[in-house]
């Protein structure tokens, strides 16, 4: 798991590069806007959510957006969950097996749109 942590670090790390490059900035800007006093602030977690056997007695979360910069979620073909804000309706995403949604969170939405206005 560690192993596998440290290169979701690369991955996530190569992608703030790649975003770096196409805002015009300079390459590890962005990765130095996450670092604080004790390096970056990188997190992983696990979470596995099976079929609900009674969807009709469930809510689900409450309605959020990611707090963090960058976020890969893994799918699976069979358990939903993601949506979309658009036009003030929430949009069930369809899950697509062996693939990777690249979330950017509300901190890396923060400090890419206060770069643009610089």
């Amino acid at each position: 798991m560690k192993d596998f942590a440290l290169k979701l670090e690369k991955l996530a790390e190569n992608l703030l590069d790649l975003l770096c490059e196409n805002l015009g900035l300079e390459k590890g800007y962005l990765k130095k806007a996450f670092y604080g006093s004790k390096g970056s602030t990188f997190g992983t977690k696990v979470s596995n959510y099976p079929p609900c056997p009674k969807p009709d007695l469930i809510k689900g979360l409450r309605a959020h957006t990611d707090a963090g910069g960058i976020i890969l979620l893994f799918q699976d073909d069979k358990v939903s969950g993601l949506q979309l804000l658009k036009d003030g309706s929430w949009i069930d995403v369809p899950p697509m097996k062996h693939s990777i949604v690249i979330n950017l969170g509300d901190q890396l939405e923060v400090c890419i749109y206060f770069n643009v206005l610089l």
